[in-house]
């Protein structure tokens, strides 16, 4: 849901990255991050195990220019690839205005890539968000790798009708990468612009998950939590340069949303809800390190 605040002229959206496991999403917010013309950035928040290269998010606010004088700000996420980790995926979803769904272009993938939508769809509905009209970029990703369907094949049992915007990537090189952020951040300010209500009012509120309950951490899971600066390999393209320069038209697209969007006590409401899942998480972790780590004090005790 976009967030606005009229004190600091400023409009947040959020766009997510979806996906299989492994599939590229985190390494695609990796290049992002690293990319040396992009200012105002937020520290990388990430958190890694041994089944997935994320496991809660990584958040990364930025500048994009202004639309209709209003200052527009960029959240990124990425959510784990994991089926045990479908709690985190709901929450992550919350409130996206944008989905970047990065599919990996091997054969092998197909099934993988085919549930990881479906189950993109099924949990923008319980957060009752409109898979239809939400922005939504296809990114295949991995194509510089031997035995990937073609773009055709990918389209058949992904995209059939061709309705979504696709960019082939491989973002491990960077290439792909700056072209998607593009091609959803424009498809996310086209709906904005056009006042498109995303949301599917027959659905029932989502409730904050438990996330204390089957996290999907067991006791010999190695977790690693860091909030830290990537650098990778500097990506040199501007990933804004064709949405950045937006020309003001003296209408403001979000005065007949304004009132609507911006609800200070639904906004704490769902600020609370994260935090109190981020602490349950964190807890959880907390608790399966401490058992790993007795664990870990009798074996050697044993081995001595």
């Amino acid at each position: 849901m976009v967030l606005i605040n009229k004190a600091i002229n400023e409009v947040t959206v959020k766009l997510v990255y979806y996906g299989p496991g492994l599939c590229g999403k985190t390494t695609n917010l990796e290049r992002i991050y690293g990319n040396p013309k992009l200012e105002n950035k937020g520290k990388m928040i990430s958190m890694s195990t041994e089944t997935d290269r994320t496991l809660f998010f990584d958040f990364m606010p930025m500048e994009l220019g202004t639309i209709a004088g209003q200052k527009v700000r960029v959240q990124l996420y990425t959510v784990p690839g994991q089926v045990f980790y479908d709690a985190t995926r709901k929450l992550v979803l919350r409130g996206a205005d944008g989905v970047v769904f990065v599919a990996d272009s091997q054969s092998s993938m197909h099934e993988s890539n085919l549930d990881s939508l479906e189950n993109l769809k099924t949990n923008l509905r319980i957060n009752r968000i409109n898979p239809d009209k939400v922005a939504l970029v296809f990114q295949y990703n991995k194509r510089d790798l031997p035995n990937v369907d073609s773009v055709e094949e990918m389209n058949a049992y992904l995209n059939p009708g061709g309705t979504v915007p696709i960019v082939e990537a491989s973002a491990i090189n960077g290439t792909g990468v700056t072209a998607t952020l593009r091609a959803a951040v424009a498809k996310i300010l086209d709906n904005l612009k056009n006042n498109v209500d995303t949301t599917l009012y027959e659905e029932p509120e989502l409730r904050a998950p438990d996330m204390s309950v089957r996290s999907g951490v067991g006791t010999t899971s190695a977790t690693r939590l860091s909030m830290k600066n990537t650098t990778p390999e500097p990506v040199e393209e501007d990933p804004f340069g064709a949405v950045a320069v937006i020309e003001e038209s003296g209408e403001n697209p979000f005065d007949a949303v304004a009132a609507e969007l911006h609800d200070p006590a639904a906004e704490r409401g769902e600020l609370e809800a994260l935090l109190s899942s981020a602490t349950e998480v964190v807890r959880s972790l907390e608790r399966a390190l401490e058992q790993a780590r007795r664990h870990e004090s009798d074996l050697r005790a044993r081995l001595s």
